[in-house]
């Protein structure tokens, strides 16, 4: 058996069933897809479950799970605090009144529910935005990037079949 290879093949297997899923596919749009999952998950405070949120988005919507891995170290311990003081926050000046009217005791576990709450639609409110333009703008420079090496090949072309005139 070879190494990190499990009982009757299950690795080659599973690396089979990524590469058909397209969580293992290098073209653009399954990129562009896992840059969008990785930063959604990347921008959330779930640390612990990010690698199997994003393994599970990346099943989902067919994406790129290294480029989303990759992309997700945007959170990381020390970005991480800010950012959920900064959800929070945000969180709370939108919703805060709303979120209150919801849970309208005043002990320590409503107040607890709120916050959560608060963080939670803070995140929400950030993360889906910047999920989309991770999306659409590695979409549209991969595009650039895409026209520019076609058209420096065929300039390439153009050079070779010039100098073979004689």
């Amino acid at each position: 058996m070879a190494a990190g290879e499990g009982p009757g093949g299950t690795s080659q297997r599973v690396r089979a069933w990524l590469q058909r899923s397209g969580c293992l596919t290098f073209r653009r749009e399954p990129i562009a897809r896992g840059i969008g999952i990785g930063l959604l998950v990347g921008l959330t405070p779930t640390v612990g479950l990010q690698t199997v949120m994003m393994l599970a988005g990346c099943l989902l919507v067919r994406g790129n799970f290294p480029a989303a891995f990759a992309i997700s170290w945007v959170s990381n311990p020390f970005t991480l605090p800010p950012m959920v003081y900064a959800y929070h926050q945000l969180g709370k000046w939108l919703f805060g009144s709303w979120a209150q009217t919801l849970f309208e005791g005043s002990d320590a576990v409503d107040d607890a529910l709120i916050a959560l709450l608060s963080t939670a639609l803070g995140t929400a409110l950030i993360a889906i935005p910047i999920a989309l333009i991770g999306y659409f703008a590695s979409l549209g420079i991969s595009e650039v990037w895409h026209r520019r090496r076609h058209k420096a090949r065929e300039e390439r072309r153009q050079a070779a079949r010039r100098e073979r005139r004689p």
